[in-house]
């Protein structure tokens, strides 16, 4: 069974890190956070065994924490954003608010 709040973390490291992932280990993490695929259906849909996928989304999601734990890129965001929130101009906030995207 899965943990919405963990799979929230993850697919927010994911959107961060995903860039440091091969083509691969991003179908298979994709669907399995974002598509919410059991480790059962992404083996049928890739033709490897329920093992392989899951070996492989366990090892990215350990490089995920590994990632933020050094670099930080996620938390750094997530504060950033929660100080645009607080801006009182609405020009400088929208500006604020495209740079983050």
């Amino acid at each position: 069974m899965k943990n919405n709040k963990q799979l929230v973390k993850y697919s927010k490291l994911l959107q961060h890190y995903r860039n440091l992932f091969t083509t691969k280990q991003l179908e298979y993490l994709d669907d399995y956070f974002n598509g919410d695929l059991s480790f059962y259906e992404i083996a049928k849909k890739f033709h490897v065994s329920p093992t392989a996928v899951h070996d492989s989304i366990d090892h990215s999601k350990q490089a995920l924490l590994h990632y933020e734990k050094h670099l930080q890129i996620c938390q750094k965001s997530e504060k950033r954003l929660r100080l645009i929130q607080q801006i009182k101009d609405p020009k400088i906030k929208k500006a604020l608010t495209l740079i983050e995207k």
